[in-house]
């Protein structure tokens, strides 16, 4: 029974959810946050801290105080003894036969599994049920990364009959470096995800590029597809807003030209990964500290170095063993202080894989701040449709390190130069991707598909065996 009042039932499966940091957790916290905000009832389907405990080694647990105290947050338990790195939690199978599991897992990985979280999905679909059976749900949205997930509501609804909507932020079957697909020939990934696009009533994807290759992939499934970009949330801006009114009241506070060094603080905020072009950047930064304009410039990161732990390969790349560059790693930083990261900033640096598909999160971020943003990506990257037209980039004409050198150049005078003007017009550009305004037309879809009364399968199949036996 719908409460009264109530726009439907939404479950969300969202295996990445609060206290986890990995990227996608943003968008589902706003997501599942604005549903209730707008009168939909919201169950989450996630996984218990413990794997991010154990496995990721990544959370943030300001994150927990961000969700709704109205969202029921269902924690489904992922069996992980697979994906266990401490001997002594080690099952006694793994302990004692670790060449037999390796291949059992490999085995599972490949036939039933799809990939490694797969071992989630009975205990997942068994929790909706339960769940459907107290209060019924009216619509399902999983979103994947893991993919495997999905086949939790595509079974859920041969079960139950209750529609679902599938959220890719990336994808499951394209390698988004290489623009080729990501498994080989007859792998089940391609059946299921063949299958879960048929029956989806609405599939999202977060960019332009990634939406056209799907709909060439599948066309009997586009006029489902659509685009449901990332943003930025109003509470990151509006608590840099009072961030830096703070510094600026402080006696401590320093504009570009003023402070210690006088120099202009250059930085970037968000994870730093393999897939960056650190060496060109870098490379750049170094020829740029040549030049005595640039001599004062420091370079301050914040953020964490690879998507789960520390990556060495990233650490080592960075310049920040070199006194001479100025360039300091400040650790992770949880959402909670990401205001005052930013408020420490003078420029932005935007660095992002090449990739058409891939649009940085943190995009969004940068520009609602309001400040120069230095643009150290090819022009084929998503990122790029996004801040074209931000009237404070300054983009590298090539990620060569006399063209990245220019372009930190041109950055440390603009700072000097920037109008309060500028600056609004800077945020004003910034508006339109506040991540709510880019949510609401898939909330209104959801309240559309919600409205529909579910016809349970057995009754669907029932309604078509009269009509049979009538024709005869």
């Amino acid at each position: 029974m719908r409460r009264p009042g109530s726009r439907g039932h939404v479950g969300l499966v969202a295996f990445y959810f609060p206290p986890s940091r990995a990227s996608g957790v943003y968008r589902m916290l706003a997501l599942a946050n604005h549903l209730v905000e707008t009168g939909f009832d919201v169950t989450v389907f996630t996984v218990t801290p413990d794997f991010f405990e154990h496995i990721t080694r990544s959370s943030d647990e300001s994150l927990l105080d961000g969700i709704d105290p109205r969202i029921r947050v269902e924690r489904i338990p992922l069996p992980m003894q697979h994906l266990e790195t401490h001997p002594r939690r080690f099952s006694w199978l793994r302990g004692n036969f670790p060449e037999l599991h390796r291949r059992l897992t490999q085995r599972a990985t490949a036939t039933v599994w799809l990939d490694q979280y797969g071992s989630w999905v009975p205990g997942l679909l068994a929790r909706m049920i339960a769940v459907h059976r107290r209060r019924p749900l009216d619509v399902v949205l999983a979103t994947g990364n893991p993919y495997s997930c999905y086949e939790a509501p595509w079974l859920f609804r041969r079960a139950t009959g209750v529609p679902y909507v599938l959220d890719s932020r990336d994808s499951w079957t394209l390698d988004l470096f290489t623009d080729e697909l990501a498994f080989p020939e007859g792998h089940p990934a391609y059946t299921w995800e063949r299958r879960t696009f048929d029956d989806a009533e609405l599939i999202c994807f977060v960019n332009q590029p990634l939406l056209a290759w799907h709909q060439r992939a599948y066309p009997a499934d586009a006029d489902k597809m659509t685009v449901v970009a990332n943003g930025y949330d109003r509470s990151v801006v509006a608590s840099l807003t009072d961030a830096v009114g703070r510094a600026a009241e402080s006696e401590d506070a320093r504009t570009p030209t003023e402070g210690a060094t006088g120099g202009v603080r250059f930085g970037y905020v968000g994870t730093l990964t393999g897939n960056q072009p650190h060496e060109q950047v870098w490379a750049g930064w170094r020829r740029a500290k040549e030049s005595p304009q640039m001599a004062a410039a420091t370079m301050n990161l914040y953020g964490h170095l690879g998507f789960f732990g520390v990556s060495r390969a990233v650490a080592n790349v960075l310049p920040t063993g070199d006194p001479t560059q100025d360039c300091t790693w400040h650790g992770p930083v949880q959402k909670a202080e990401i205001a005052a990261a930013y408020a420490a900033i003078d420029v932005l640096v935007m660095i992002v894989a090449d990739s058409p598909y891939v649009t940085s999160g943190k995009v969004f971020e940068y520009m609602a701040t309001g400040k120069p943003v230095v643009g150290l990506y090819e022009d084929d990257c998503a990122v790029a449709d996004v801040l074209r037209d931000y009237p404070l980039l300054v983009k590298a004409t090539s990620l060569g390190a006399a063209d990245v050198a220019r372009a930190f150049e041109e950055a440390e005078r603009l700072a000097h130069e920037v109008t309060p003007e500028q600056e609004r017009a800077a945020k004003a550009y910034a508006e339109r991707f506040e991540r709510v305004r880019q949510m609401t037309p898939l909330v209104e879809a959801l309240g559309e598909i919600a409205a529909r009364p579910v016809t349970p399968p057995w009754k669907g199949r029932a309604r078509r065996a009269d009509v049979a036996s009538s024709a005869r």
